[in-house]
């Protein structure tokens, strides 16, 4: 049975289906979902930090090291890394050998068992972040805006309509479900019909959840975001990726494209407040891409003659740091930061 199928025959069972239900089987079907075939990478839909080069993970391992360092060079530490595909972000942080390499416990969260079968042996493979982490980060990269939400929409009299996902005749398409007035206290009053909201409850889980597994040590997510909704009038907050372009109308073709928006921070500061945000240009600056830079153009210079594989990586290291540092792309991104303490 195809997938489109499968969320038709549950529509039919139940008359629609929320946003959240559709999204999360359009993304997450363990074998028909985008993210059982298709997700980030050169060769797929779209990029993202990890896959520019190695580059984006040596930064990391430099942040992890400082971390280390702030926590008083704990053995274990934990390194949980959620939402980790491939394992891309883990060759490249364990092929940098970070100081604290020897204390690390690499674990590499990711739902799909397809993907998980690629990650390092080095790291320890899981489907959920674990119960219990003692000391260390939790870190998720692009994973919170992928996470399924409702959608709802403002009506002439200012309450709200949940935007749900109906079938006919054989196409998905929008229905208006109505809803109690108690939406008003979470997304107010809208001045005017039409505008629209995502009600990010699995971000929010995620955060509590990641907040109640770790004892000591920091929550870092990185992710486009926005500090409220509802988002500014022409802001495209609601998104699909496809073959690293734009894609169609989320209700079309589900599993064949990503589907994403932008992540809510004042709905993420109902569970815990962050500690400290900034874009991920400046993060990266602070974590010594600069010098990471020209250390890879004298390496460059030195073997130009003659280069080696260890050259040619480190002259990408120019355009690596192009895109990890582009306001209007990727360095636009915002790093979010929660500190964990006993």
């Amino acid at each position: 049975m195809t997938l489109n199928n499968q969320i038709a025959e549950e529509i039919k069972s139940d008359g629609v289906i929320s946003f959240s239900r559709f999204m999360e089987l359009a993304l997450y079907h363990p074998s028909l979902g985008f993210y059982a075939t298709g997700g980030a990478g050169r060769r797929k839909d779209f990029i993202t930090s990890p896959e520019t080069g190695p580059l984006f993970g040596k930064l990391v391992a430099n942040a992890l090291d400082k971390w280390w360092y702030e926590l008083g060079n704990p053995d274990p530490f934990y390194f949980v890394e959620v939402g980790a595909g491939t394992g891309t972000l883990a060759k490249s942080i364990l092929q940098s050998k970070p100081s604290c390499r020897e204390a690390l416990s690499y674990i590499a969260v990711e739902i799909s068992a397809l993907q998980r079968s690629q990650h390092p042996e080095e790291v320890e493979s899981l489907e959920q972040i674990p119960d219990s982490v003692g000391t260390g980060v939790i870190f998720a990269n692009e994973l919170l805006d992928n996470l399924p939400f409702d959608i709802y929409q403002s009506k002439n009299t200012g309450d709200w309509r949940q935007v749900c996902v109906g079938l006919n005749e054989g196409s998905f398409h929008e229905v208006f479900v109505e809803c109690d007035g108690s939406l008003i206290k979470e997304f107010g009053n809208a001045q005017k019909p039409g505008i629209r909201v995502p009600d990010q409850v699995e971000a929010r889980r995620w955060l509590a959840k990641a907040v109640s597994s770790i004892e000591v040590g920091r929550i870092v997510a990185i992710d486009y975001a926005l500090e409220v909704f509802p988002a500014p009038e022409n802001h495209q907050w609601l998104r699909t990726y496809r073959r690293h372009g734009y894609g169609d109308n989320p209700l079309v073709e589900p599993g064949a494209q990503d589907i994403t928006a932008d992540v809510d921070l004042s709905q993420l500061s109902r569970v815990r407040v962050p500690d400290l945000i900034r874009s991920q240009h400046s993060w990266l600056l602070s974590l010594g891409i600069s010098d990471l830079v020209e250390e890879g153009n004298r390496i460059w210079r030195d073997k130009a003659a003659s280069p080696n594989v260890e050259a040619l990586a480190a002259r990408s290291r120019a355009t690596e740091a192009e895109a990890l540092l582009d306001l209007k792309g990727l360095g636009g991104f915002q790093v979010i930061e929660w500190e964990v303490t006993p």
